[in-house]
This record gives structure tokens, C-alpha cells and sequence, in this order.
């Protein structure tokens, strides 16, 4: 072989492109990661934000603050039911807000549709009050994910 021929031999460029190629998979991983870090953020900020509301509106209606016990929402399709009394259209309220009516909206080119946040069966959504002290408990992300919020309504 002839010493003075400079260049790459292939068996370096080969070497060069397979650690090129693990650090883009370890940045894919990365990315990866880091999406779904934020999604579970979102959603931990909707369920603290959904708590926040329910917990104001039990607070706000103190003469009827047993009434606020026994919401339960374990399914996914949530359906209002009705009535005129303060804590019954709360509680529909809850309801939209878990169901995300119109929350966000987006254009398919033939019409609007909503985007509906991820559902599981294991998602639960309840209140609690006894003892003039109320608990909400949110479960998510197929139950793996709680929330507990107590307060005491005096």
C-alpha cells in the first residue's frame, strides 16, 4: 500500500455513521420523553384547575354544602342532569368542564371538531362531604394518576 494516499477508508465512515446514528435515536428517545413529560403536566394542570373549581363552588354555596357530596363521575361520557337548584347546575358545570365541551376547537376543512381530552376506564371523578368537611378525589391517566383535595367548610 502506498502511504502518501490520504483520505477516509470506509471502515471509518462506517464507524462515524454508527455514532451518528445512536445519537439521533438517543435524541429521538429524548424527544419522546419530553413530550409526554408535558402532556402529563397539561394534564396535571387541568385536574388542579378542575379541583380549584369544584372546591370554590362547594365553598360558595355553604347552605347547601351537603348537597355537594356524591358526585360521581366513573365513565367517560359525562351527561348533564339538569335542575334549577345552585348545586345541580354546578355540578353540571363539572361536568362540562370534565367533558370539555367546546374546549378545543380545531378546523378539519369540512367543519369544526371538538378535541376531547384522553379518557380510560379507571378514570374517576368524585366529591365527598361529611362532617362539614368536603374531599373531591380525581383519578387519571387509567387510574394511576390521583388527586385529592380536601377542605373544611365551616
Amino acid at each position: 500500500m502506498d502511504k502518501n494516499i490520504k483520505g477516509i477508508s470506509i471502515l471509518e465512515s462506517l464507524v462515524c455513521l454508527v455514532i451518528i446514528g445512536i445519537g439521533f435515536v438517543a435524541m429521538l428517545q429524548l424527544s419522546s420523553f419530553s413530550i409526554n413529560v408535558a402532556d402529563r403536566t397539561i394534564e396535571k394542570n387541568k385536574i388542579n384547575f378542575l379541583s380549584e373549581m369544584v372546591v370554590e363552588d362547594m365553598l360558595g354555596d355553604y347552605n347547601n354544602r351537603s348537597s355537594y357530596g356524591g358526585f360521581n363521575e366513573s365513565n367517560c361520557y359525562y351527561s348533564n342532569q339538569g335542575g334549577s337548584e345552585l348545586h345541580k347546575k354546578n355540578k353540571d358545570k363539572w361536568r362540562n368542564k370534565l367533558n370539555e365541551k367546546n374546549y378545543i376547537r380545531y378546523d378539519t376543512g369540512s367543519g369544526y371538531k371538538d378535541k376531547k381530552p384522553k379518557c380510560y376506564t379507571g378514570d374517576t371523578k368524585q366529591t365527598f362531604f361529611k362532617d362539614g368537611s368536603g374531599r373531591l378525589k380525581f383519578k387519571t391517566g387509567k387510574g394511576k394518576r390521583k388527586k385529592y383535595l380536601g377542605v373544611l367548610i365551616k
